[in-house]
C-alpha cells in the first residue's frame, strides 16, 4: 500500500496563505480530482476547514488536536499514526490492486509525513508567492 503525498508548490516551497491556495490551477484541481478519487485522504483541520466539507467520492481523515472537535462527514483522529491505520484498513476493506492513501496537507501535516512517504504528487506552480504555509 502506497503512502503518497500530493500538492502543489510556488518556486519559493509556499503551498497557502490564510488557509487558501494562493493561485486558481483548474487543470491542477482536475489532476488533483482524478487522482485522489475513491481513495483514502488525510489532513489537518485547517485544510479542511478550507475545503468547506469532506471531499466527495473519498474516505477523508481529519487530524486534530482539539479532543473535542467533531465531524459529521469525515473520521476525526488526533494524529498522523492514527490516520495512517484508519486509512489502511479503509483501503483494504475495497481489496483493490490500487490501494493508495493521499497525504493532502497542511505543512505540519507534510513535514510529519515526510519521512514515511512512497510517493510525492508535485506541482509546481511557476512564480514566488506570498504566504504562511510553506512544503517542507
Amino acid at each position: 500500500m502506497l503512502l503518497s503525498a500530493i500538492t502543489a508548490v510556488g518556486q519559493n516551497n509556499v503551498i497557502g496563505k490564510d488557509n487558501t491556495l494562493p493561485w486558481r490551477l483548474p487543470a491542477d484541481m482536475r489532476f488533483f480530482k482524478n487522482t485522489t478519487m475513491g481513495h483514502a485522504v488525510i489532513m489537518g483541520r485547517k485544510t479542511y476547514e478550507s475545503f468547506g466539507k469532506a471531499l466527495p467520492g473519498r474516505t477523508n481523515i481529519v487530524i486534530t488536536r482539539q479532543s473535542d472537535y467533531i465531524l459529521t462527514d469525515a473520521m476525526v483522529v488526533h494524529g498522523l499514526e492514527e490516520a495512517i491505520l484508519e486509512a489502511r484498513e479503509t483501503e483494504k476493506e475495497k481489496a483493490s490492486e490500487n490501494e493508495e492513501i493521499f497525504i493532502l496537507g497542511g505543512a505540519e501535516i507534510y513535514r510529519q509525513s515526510m519521512q514515511l512517504l512512497n510517493r510525492i504528487y508535485l506541482s509546481r506552480v511557476y512564480g514566488d508567492f506570498e504566504g504562511d504555509a510553506v512544503f517542507p
